[in-house]
C-alpha cells in the first residue's frame, strides 16, 4: 500500500490519514499527473460510498476501529463502548476520513490492476506459465489383498519442487486406499524448515472393502519459498498409523519410487512420470512415531527418515504446478513503482471522465470529458501520447526489467531472429 503515497492536503481540515502520505519509492500519485488532486478524487466519490457501513445501535458492542453510520455521518471507535452515541465532541467516537478510505480503495485497486495486467503481459509473451494442470503422482491402483501391517509410524511422501523462484505446487485432492476400517485419517503436511505443521487435513474415508477414495483439498501449497517457509526445502505430507481408525490397513501400489517407470511396459506412466519429475521429487518415506505424536505433531530430524522407494502406504496425490509471482513482486516492489503510479492515476482520470455519479461540481465543471479523455488517450491520430501510452511505457519497461529472473517462471522469450525485406 505504502510503495507510492498521496501527497497530504495543504488544507489541515482536509487532512488525509498519515498511513497513506509514506512512500517508500519516493513517488507520489499527485506527480503523475495535473488532475490528481486531491479535491478532484474528493469530487468523484460516489454519494453512497457510506453505505457499507452499518447503522449504529445503542445496543451493540463497539470496539477500537469499528466504523459504523450515524446522522449521515461515518464514524469510527476510538475507544470500547455500548450505547456511547457518536458525535464530533464524543470520548468514543471520531469522525471518519471517507476520502481517505475511498483513497485506500483507489490504490487497492490499483494494485490489484497493475499484478492482473502484469501476469497477463507474462503469459503472452510465454514468459510465464502455468506449468502442469492436475497430474496425479501415478496411475492405478494397488490389489485388494496388498495390505501393510501398522507399525506405529509416521508414514507418506517427501515432496521437494524443483528449486526456481516462483514455482508454486498445489495439492488439488489426496488419494486413499484402504481396508478393513472407516473414519477420519488425519493428514499432515509438514515443510523442512519448520517444526510445526504447516496444514492438517481430516479426511473421512468410508469405504472398508479395500476401494479407492478421493478428497478434495483447500489452500493446500508448497511454495518455493513463502512467509511461512524458508526457499528450497522438502515438503512431507504423511499421516500417523498409529491413529488410524481401528482395524484400517494402507494398501499398497507395486511402483518403484526411485527411478522411472517401465518404457516398453506402460508408454503413458513414463510420460506422466517424466512431466512430473521436471518440477517434483517424490520420496516415500517412514519414521518411528513418538507416542506423543497425537498431541503434539512435530516434523521428525529429517535425517532420520527411512525411505521406502517401493512403498506408497495407501496414498495418492493430484496436484498442479505453476508460477506464483507474488513472493517476487513482494521482493522486487520497487520495480513495480512507476507502473503502480500510472495505473491508479489511468484509473482515476477515467473515472474522472465517465463521472458514473454525475456529481457536477467546481472541480468537475473545470474540465470537460473530452479534455479528459485526451490527456488519456492522445489523440485519434496519433497513439504516442496521453496517460495511456506513459501507463503502456511504464509496463514495457517493467517486462524488461523482469525478464529472464528465473530459468523457469520468469524466463526470457525473445521470439528468435525476425527477418524482413529492406
Amino acid at each position: 500500500m505504502n510503495l507510492v503515497g498521496w501527497e497530504q492536503s495543504y488544507n489541515p481540515a482536509d487532512a488525509i490519514d498519515e498511513g497513506l502520505t509514506d512512500s517508500e519509492s519516493g513517488l507520489f500519485y499527485q506527480h503523475a499527473h495535473p488532475l490528481m488532486t486531491l479535491d478532484n478524487i474528493k469530487a468523484i466519490i460516489p454519494d453512497n460510498f457510506t453505505y457499507q457501513y452499518p447503522n449504529w445501535k445503542n445496543t451493540t458492542e463497539y470496539h477500537i476501529g469499528d466504523k459504523v453510520k450515524h446522522a449521515n455521518k461515518v464514524y469510527i471507535a476510538i475507544a470500547d463502548n455500548v450505547g456511547e452515541t457518536p458525535a464530533d465532541d464524543s470520548l468514543y467516537w471520531q469522525e471518519y476520513n471517507y476520502l481517505s478510505d475511498y483513497l485506500k480503495h483507489l490504490t487497492k485497486n490499483g494494485i490489484a490492476t497493475m499484478v492482473q495486467n502484469f501476469i497477463q503481459m507474462k503469459n503472452l509473451q510465454m514468459e510465464t506459465k502455468n506449468l502442469l494442470e492436475r497430474r496425479t503422482f501415478f496411475d492405478g491402483a494397488g490389489r485388494v489383498n496388498a495390505t501393510l501391517a501398522n507399525k506405529g509410524k509416521l508414514v507418506g511422501f517427501e515432496i521437494e519442487p524443483v528449486r526456481s523462484m516462483g514455482v508454486t505446487a498445489k495439492i488439488e485432492r489426496i488419494g486413499l486406499q484402504m481396508k478393513g476400517g472407516s473414519g477420519i485419517v488425519k493428514m499432515y503436511l509438514f515443510h523442512s524448515s519448520q517444526r510445526d505443521p504447516i496444514k492438517t487435513f481430516d479426511l473421512n474415508f468410508t469405504n472398508t472393502n479395500g476401494g479407492f477414495q478421493w478428497f478434495d483439498i483447500k489452500d493446500a501449497y508448497m511454495p518455493y519459498i513463502s512467509e511461512a517457509n524458508d526457499s528450497g526445502g522438502c515438503w512431507f505430507l504423511c499421516y500417523n498409523q498409529d491413529d488410524l481408525p481401528e482395524g484400517m490397513e494402507a494398501i499398497n501400489v507395486s511402483k518403484d519410487w526411485s527411478r522411472e517407470p517401465c518404457g516398453t511396459c506402460n508408454i503413458g506412466s513414463i510420460t506422466a512420470w517424466r512431466e512430473l519429475t521436471k518440477y517434483l521429487m517424490i520420496s516415500p518415506f517412514s519414521y518411528k512415531a513418538p507416542t506423543t505424536f497425537a498431541q503434539y505433531p512435530e516434523l521428525p530430524d529429517i535425517d532420520l527418515l527411512s525411505y521406502t522407494n517401493t512403498i506408497n502406504y495407501g496414498l495418492n496425490v493430484e496436484v498442479t504446478i505453476g508460477c506464483d509471482l507474488t513472493d517476487f513482486i513482494k521482493e522486487q516492489k520497487l520495480l513495480f513503482a512507476t507502473a503502480l503510479q500510472r495505473q491508479v492515476t489511468a484509473i482515476a482520470l477515467r473515472t474522472m471522465a465517465l463521472n458514473p455519479d454525475v456529481r457536477v461540481n467546481r472541480n468537475q465543471s473545470n474540465v470537460s470529458r473530452m479534455d479528459i479523455l485526451y490527456e488519456l488517450d492522445g489523440n485519434s491520430a496519433g497513439k504516442n501520447s496521453g496517460m495511456g501510452y506513459e501507463l503502456k511505457k511504464a509496463y514495457e519497461a517493467l517486462s524488461l526489467d523482469t525478464r529472464n529472473v528465473d530459468r523457469i517462471c520468469l524466463t526470457c522469450n525473445n521470439h528468435g531472429v525476425k527477418y524482413s525485406t529492406v
